[in-house]
Order: C-alpha cells, then structure tokens, then sequence
C-alpha cells in the first residue's frame, strides 16, 4: 500500500500536477474546491489563461456530475487533474459512461477536434439557437466550451474491468 501511494505521488510530481481529485463530486463539493483552484491558478498566471483552465475544469467536473454511471448518492464518481506543464495546462479527467453511449459521444466529439476557433464560434452560436440535444441534463455547451478555451481538445474511450470510462483533456497554452 505504501508503495502505490509513492508512486501516486512521483507520478503527479513528474506531470506537475498541482491539483488532482478523484470521488464523488456534487455541485457542493465543486463549490468547495472551486476556491482552491481559483487560488491556484491566480497566484501564478494572468487573468485569460486562469479563465480558460478555470472554466474547462468546471465543465469537466459538471459532466462527472451530471453523466457519470458510477453513483454515490446524487454524486457522480470520477477525476479530475490540473497539470502545469513546459507548454502550459493540461486539464483532464476521468468519467465512466454507459458503453451504449460511446457512439454517440463520439459523434459529437470527433468534429470539435477538428474545428478552429471560429468553426468552434460558429457550432456555439448554432447550439444556443438550437437548444440542448435530447438527452442533455443542460444547455449542450460543455464540449463545445471545452474545445473554445483549450489550445488543444482530445479524448479517448478506455475498456477497463468491464467499465467504459471516458478520459478527456484540455490544454491551454
């Protein structure tokens, strides 16, 4: 046990993780650890950039609390990491889905990898005029929000113990 525990922490020292939390996440406990990212972030960077990774982690941590199969109560279940790296933020976090909706997820996702800023504009503007997707347990936003503050936009679909989790990042350079 004590093992794993240094290598928990050699890892997030060696990716300059200075924030990282895994659990249950409800709006309360956002609340509560939005403060100490936001304390994070000012200490050390301008106004725009602390903007961007402030607003890609909330986004991250809404989905966890909004679409995350794994269920504590009314708390979805998942990560969420900040990283300081040599070319600027890494963002991620870790969310497991129901495997039927990878295909889905995937079809919403792939383009705004590939969109510029102002195709990213362009699908913002569309989803406010066209209303949340069915399904959405809000306005639609946060992928397309993710992918307008991020220098970079990706994420993967992993198989593991039978879960399907889906990991996304957001860098900001």
């Amino acid at each position: 046990m004590e093992n794993q525990t240094l290598k928990l922490h050699e890892l997030m020292i060696s990716r300059g993780t200075f924030f990282c939390y895994s659990g249950p996440l409800s709006e309360e406990v956002l609340t509560s650890l939005s403060g100490a990212v936001k304390e994070q972030l000012s200490d050390s960077e301008d106004l725009p950039v602390v903007k961007k990774v402030f607003g890609i982690f909330v986004e991250q941590a809404q989905n966890i609390i909004r679409y995350s199969v794994d269920r504590l109560d009314q708390s979805g279940v998942g990560s969420v990491a900040i990283s300081k790296t040599e070319k600027g933020f890494m963002i991620e976090a870790v969310n497991s889905i129901d495997s039927k909706n990878v295909d889905k997820l995937e079809e919403i996702l792939k383009p705004l990898t590939e969109m510029n800023k102002d195709q990213l504009k362009s699908a913002y503007k569309d989803r406010l005029r066209s209303g949340p997707p069915d399904g959405s347990r809000g306005a639609g936003l946060g992928f397309i929000e993710m992918a307008r503050r991020s220098s970079k936009f990706d994420y993967d679909f992993l198989e593991h113990n039978a879960n399907t989790y889906f990991v996304y990042r957001g860098w900001v350079e």
